[in-house]
């Protein structure tokens, strides 16, 4: 360790001597490359840097603007003087308590939280008095497409609701507050991120930063562990206060008898578009083996990569620059705005809402379009199912692609939607707590007496059920992660945060993926609770025929999903 530790001190001593050397120093030679990993032991590379295990990531730190580790995202500084210590990340295992108070996530979530309150030490009066309302953003599929919104992390698969900035953050000389806004735009209506409307506590929506799958779950619900978890990560900003959420749906991919969740193809088909893009860029061939519902280039993707082997290679490397210094969503605004918050010389970049943003409520007949939406999604089902079974046999193959079924099957047709996983989740019901971001810095600091500076969390009661082969696919995604072109650190070579355990006979052949951080131990500052029937009545035909079992015990444990089951 001794040899570890000089080599990093000689390596910091040569960043050190750069920066005084440079006026304008590049964010690539001022980093720290210490990362997060979700393996069980941290481990120091060949370059002297550190991938922290969870238990460690207390010791991810920032001295000052050359020694920020790359765990954090807002790696595109320039070398702005400021200091951080803000690094939030508890490790509170389940079955400790060595902690204290806190409110670190994830949680395994309990349905007693529910109960009526007297019942059980633990229940807690649901104080939500709806649902949460969600409206589109108005960035299309194509517009998220070109803005390349559909990337693969270290530690998850993204899609991005894309911003770009006003005036210049880098170089500011009009002493106008630079900021950021959403790209989306309408003609006459401006921009508008998605919204959604939390109940309770909240006047103002809150807004769609962008959308990751993790694998597997990270929330647990009565000690089961999902296959896979959708997490869409909110910001509520008003002119004095920003805060962070996120609405969390489980996917379940247990079953070969479950459908093929048709927008989930639509998005794998994109971050599969990504890998080839940058194992292009890296000079490498694609991944072998197609996936059935991702059919040959689009001809935006033909013209896309013609231009990418006719550029040279100056416009190569000014596109992977570019895509650096940019923020990538708001959730990096506001951690660089908290990371920032003790440097008097720094102002905060300012999150710019549209006209858009605050027009009123959609005038929408709700009931009706979620009734639609249930009729649709059952008879897809169903008319799948009769596919499969009549004329394939019971499987799911890729000869069940032909044209002939390619609408019901891969879901080119279908209109997107931003909020695409709260249908698919079919309920209206959920978890709700006070936590934190499961990624270092940990966003949520606890600050005794206050609700402020956290993670708010909404999981939903009931999974997705999708194919095991989309669950599969998504596994492999995460596992053949290539660093893109202009990586810090291992640049054009695999590179995932993710715990991955191959076949030692077929290292194809992909076992097991974890990506997600440790379930912590819960304690009163989570202020957990769960909504459900006795709060309010949902819209979706399916909650309504869950709660009419007036047992709560039935309705809780033996049936808890509102699909047929037994138990969780």
């Amino acid at each position: 360790m001794k040899a570890v530790d000089a080599v990093r001190t000689l390596q910091r001593s040569f960043l050190l001597a750069v920066t005084v050397s440079q006026s304008f120093v590049s964010s690539q030679l001022a980093v720290n490359l210490d990362r997060f990993t979700f393996d069980i032991a941290s481990k120091t590379r060949p370059d002297g840097f550190t991938d922290y295990a969870p238990q460690d990531w207390l010791k991810i730190d920032c001295e000052d603007a050359n020694d920020c580790p790359e765990a954090y995202r807002d790696k595109w500084e320039y070398g702005r003087g400021w200091s951080l210590g803000n690094n939030a990340c508890l490790h509170c295992p389940e079955g400790t308590f060595q902690c204290g108070r806190h409110h670190q996530s994830p949680i395994n979530l309990k349905r007693e939280y529910g109960l009526e309150p007297g019942t059980h030490p633990n229940a807690n009066e649901c104080i939500d008095l709806h649902w949460m309302k969600y409206e589109d953003s108005f960035c299309t599929f194509d517009q998220l497409e070109d803005a390349e919104a559909f990337t693969i992390e270290r530690h998850a698969l993204r899609i991005s609701q894309p911003i770009e900035t006003y005036d210049n953050i880098e170089d500011d000389t009009d002493g106008v507050p630079d900021g950021v806004r959403l790209m989306c735009r309408i003609p006459g209506r401006g921009s508008r991120f998605g919204r959604i409307d939390f109940s309770k506590g909240f006047s103002d929506w809150w807004h769609l930063s962008h959308t990751d799958i993790r694998v597997p779950s990270e929330h647990t619900q009565e000690g089961r562990r999902y296959d896979a978890e959708i997490q869409l990560a909110h910001f509520y900003s008003i002119p004095w206060w920003n805060e962070m959420a996120t609405v969390s749906i489980f996917l379940d991919g247990s079953s070969p008898n479950n459908p093929v969740y048709r927008y989930l193809d639509k998005v794998i088909c994109q971050w599969r578009r990504y890998e080839f893009q940058v194992r292009q860029e890296c000079g490498l061939e694609p991944v072998e083996g197609s996936y059935p519902g991702c059919f040959p280039l689009s001809r935006r993707d033909r013209e896309r990569n013609r231009n990418l082997r006719r550029s040279s290679s100056t416009e190569e490397e000014t596109a992977v620059e570019s895509r650096k210094k940019r923020f990538q969503n708001v959730a990096d605004v506001i951690l660089h705005n908290e990371q920032h918050r003790s440097d008097p010389n720094h102002t905060d970049v300012k999150i710019f809402l549209d006209k858009g943003d605050t027009e009123p409520s959609e005038d929408k007949d709700w009931d009706a379009w979620i009734q639609q939406q249930s009729e649709q999604m059952n008879k897809e089902d169903a008319l799948y199912h009769d596919l499969k079974d009549r004329t394939f046999n019971g499987n799911h193959t890729d000869e069940a692609l032909h044209e002939k079924f390619r609408k019901l099957l891969q879901g080119d047709e279908i209109p997107w939607f931003n909020y695409w996983p709260m249908l698919g989740v079919r309920t209206e019901y959920y978890f709700r707590y006070e936590g934190t971001q499961t990624i270092p810095p940990c966003h949520g600091k606890w600050i005794q007496g206050s609700r402020r500076n956290t993670n708010h969390w909404r999981v939903m009661k009931d999974p997705i059920r999708i194919h095991p082969r989309q669950l599969k696919e998504l596994q492999r995604l995460m596992a053949d992660r290539i660093a893109p072109k202009g990586s810090a650190v291992n640049e054009c070579q695999p590179d995932t945060a993710a715990k991955v355990t191959r076949d030692p006979s077929n290292p194809r052949n992909i076992l097991e993926v974890d990506g997600a951080r440790p379930i912590m131990y819960t304690s009163h500052p989570h202020f957990k609770t769960f909504c459900e029937c006795k709060d309010w009545p949902s819209k979706w035909p399916e909650d309504r025929k869950w709660c009419e079992m007036n047992d709560e015990n039935q309705r809780f444990y033996d049936q808890p999903y509102n699909f047929e089951t037994d138990g969780f």
